[in-house]
């Protein structure tokens, strides 16, 4: 009875891992890549279709990060609709990429078919936008003083946040090198005159979208090979005001 005891515990724990990452098992070790000398890149599954341009667009930017740090390494990956080596690969193998991403036997066989030392696949969440107008009225001092060399300002905060599972699978093995979830925030901050709150343009989700097909990938590259790459961190400021503006707390910070 003891014996089945402490059998049980580990497995209760595994089952917990689980529990607490979503049914997956997080890796989050960075994979060592300058061993491979071919690595295959999929397109990244989405959550639904109104993303998957974005799915396909930060997986071929990764690719094409991670190319330009490791030169040595032969990478493959789809660059367009036209030309989509792996894709097709699958396709020809009569599986999914949905199948590819969950099942690491199946990563594998796309891997040995490409000849490939390594697999990277991964899926990409609905991204998350959001905007939030600040009530509290700001003062921007002038070189004038008294109520002429004063302006009233107030700011809005747009945010947009992304959200990827990277796995990385060796190839001969089958095992998961790399499990992780990789998130990243975009922050866009605006500073305006009460009067002209309509004439601001602010971002559009399709722009906040694309701003994160372009940055997320850098932040993947990173966490996947951060002894080669500059750190980018979870959360960034693409835009922002130059001025100063002072509210009830003193100066206020954009971040």
């Amino acid at each position: 009875m003891r014996f089945f005891s402490f059998l049980l515990i580990p497995l209760f724990l595994v089952s917990i891992a689980g529990c607490f990452g979503g049914g997956e098992i997080n890796i989050d070790t960075p994979p060592v890549l300058s061993d491979a000398k071919r690595i295959i890149v999929t397109p990244f599954t989405t959550e639904d279709g109104e993303t998957k341009n974005l799915g396909r667009r930060i997986s071929s930017n990764l690719a094409g990060n991670l190319e330009l740090e490791l030169k040595d390494i032969e990478w493959k990956y789809d660059k367009s609709d036209k030309v989509r080596p792996v894709g097709e690969k699958i396709d020809e193998l009569g599986i999914t990429l949905d199948e590819v991403y969950a099942s690491p036997a199946f990563a594998a066989k796309v891997g040995q078919a490409l000849n490939a030392d390594i697999i990277i696949t991964g899926t990409v969440s609905e991204p998350r936008i959001e905007s939030r107008e600040y009530n509290e009225h700001l003062m921007r001092q002038g070189r004038q003083t008294g109520i002429s060399g004063t302006s009233t300002y107030i700011r809005t905060r747009q945010r947009a946040t992304g959200e990827v599972r990277i796995k990385v699978i060796d190839v001969a093995s089958g095992n998961v090198l790399y499990n992780n979830k990789i998130l990243l925030t975009l922050k866009y901050w605006f500073a305006y005159q009460t009067q002209r709150s309509g004439q601001i343009i602010f971002k559009t989700s399709e722009e906040m979208i694309a701003d994160l097909g372009r940055h997320l990938p850098k932040r993947i590259a990173y966490k996947l090979y951060p002894t080669g790459l500059e750190r980018e961190p979870e959360e960034q400021i693409l835009l922002k005001p130059d001025i100063v503006l002072k509210g009830s707390g003193g100066a206020v910070k954009f971040d």
